[in-house]
């Protein structure tokens, strides 16, 4: 009978023992569930940084500023020459390319021959001009014999009046001859000599560089064909795009700040000249920018980038010491009521301990919890005697919100390592 009450009792100790046990793991599955939701939803962008942090890390904060700084707009644009500075080459009488010895991309300065055309029409031109000037020298001679014999009744007025019509006749032609052969370079002059020649030149009506060469020697060319362009730097300017939104900002005699891409960040200064009126397709406007300084060296239609000034006005700011820079954003840190997560590391093995058991403390032991920070992300404007100008978030209020000022890095440094404590934390 003994034997069986034993056996009774432990039976009943074993399934007590096992309630138990079950118990203590259901409630352990219902805590680490609620621990993790926890975790998960604290805040990421949150840190907090003890005293002793603070103070090694110089970490000060004050409220955002409204300072006058000089607001800038950045446009991009390119440069580009005058009409008159693009020449085209042409022949002025047709006739066969005998000589062009040009390159694109070579250098020529004004009145450097550039073609030599063979025109056998020219030697007739030469011809006749020689003759007509014979001619003249006769007529000449005849007007004065027959207007003295027409004042003395001798001879009929008509016969003065027509030696006086033909003298006009050749000198009118006369002359023109003489200006189309000096039109391609030949010498009247050298024409009555007796030197007749079917080649003339073609010389650089500028200074500037061959940028195409059209023609073959050779090749016949008419005068309406191109043989070759050149493109002079004289009046290069600056071409901006401002959008229609930006117009009304926009001045004429305005400073520019321009900047080309194929210098390295070096500044050149200039000022906005015309500004046309017509808008573009694509809502823009051209706008036209004189260097102060031209520049031989410069090339047309290479990109620039280019800062208007719009003058000062009272912006929010602050210095640039309190903005910081992570992954191509800009972000300020404000002090919150918020607090990060505390993180835990526990080893394999080891055992569970109660809510009373992890907030004991020795007597007399006293925490620090120092200041929490929320990282807040902005937009940053000009910048000018150490301050920038920021866009903040509107839910902010201005007046009461406390930013770190100095030791911004020192925050974002804690917060960075904290995220990667959080995120190579196993549970």
């Amino acid at each position: 009978m003994k034997r069986i009450l034993f056996s009774i009792s432990l039976l009943w100790l074993t399934a007590g023992c096992g309630d138990t046990a079950k118990k203590e793991e259901t409630a352990t599955a219902e805590a680490k569930p609620a621990s993790e939701a926890a975790h998960e939803e604290a805040p990421a962008d949150v840190v907090e940084l003890t005293d002793d942090q603070l103070r090694i890390g110089a970490v000060s904060t004050g409220k955002v500023e409204y300072r006058n700084l000089g607001q800038l707009l950045q446009v991009n644009g390119r440069l580009a020459v005058p009409a008159q500075s693009q020449v085209a080459i042409t022949a002025l009488q047709g006739g066969f390319v005998r000589s062009l010895p040009l390159l694109p991309g070579q250098p020529v300065r004004k009145g450097q021959v550039l073609a030599r055309i063979e025109n056998p029409d020219l030697v007739q031109f030469q011809q006749d001009y020689a003759e007509n000037v014979s001619r003249l020298t006769y007529l000449d001679a005849e007007y004065a014999r027959q207007k003295e014999l027409s004042e003395q009744n001798v001879s009929a007025l008509k016969v003065f009046q027509q030696t006086a019509s033909e003298r006009n006749q050749v000198r009118s032609r006369l002359g023109g001859l003489a200006q189309r052969l000096r039109l391609v370079g030949i010498s009247p002059q050298a024409a009555l000599d007796g030197k007749f020649s079917s080649l003339y030149v073609i010389t650089a009506p500028v200074s500037g560089v061959v940028t195409d060469v059209l023609a073959t020697v050779g090749q016949y060319v008419q005068p309406a064909d191109v043989m070759a362009r050149i493109t002079s730097s004289q009046g290069l300017y600056a071409e901006l795009t401002v959008f229609e939104k930006d117009l009304p900002q926009i001045r004429e005699g305005q400073q520019v700040s321009i900047r080309l891409n194929n210098e390295g960040g070096r500044e050149r200064g200039g000022r906005i000249t015309y500004i046309n009126r017509t808008i573009e397709t694509d809502r823009s406007v051209r706008v036209v920018a004189r260097l102060n300084q031209p520049d031989a060296r410069l090339s047309p239609n290479t990109f620039l980038k280019a800062s208007l000034d719009l003058g000062a006005s009272r912006v929010a700011a602050l210095p640039e010491g309190a903005i910081v820079s992570a992954e191509g954003k800009d972000y300020i840190f404000i002090v919150t009521e918020e607090r990060a997560p505390e993180h835990h590391e526990h080893e394999e093995g080891e055992a569970e301990h109660s809510a009373k058991e992890e907030h004991d403390h020795k007597e007399g032991e006293k925490e620090q919890h120092g200041k929490a920070f929320k990282q807040i992300p902005v937009r940053r404007g000009v910048t000018e005697g150490g301050y920038s100008q920021v866009t903040l978030p509107g839910t902010l209020d201005l007046g009461k919100v406390q930013v770190v000022v100095k030791g911004a890095f020192a925050v974002l440094s804690q917060l960075q390592a904290a995220s990667g404590e959080e995120e190579g934390h196993a549970h």
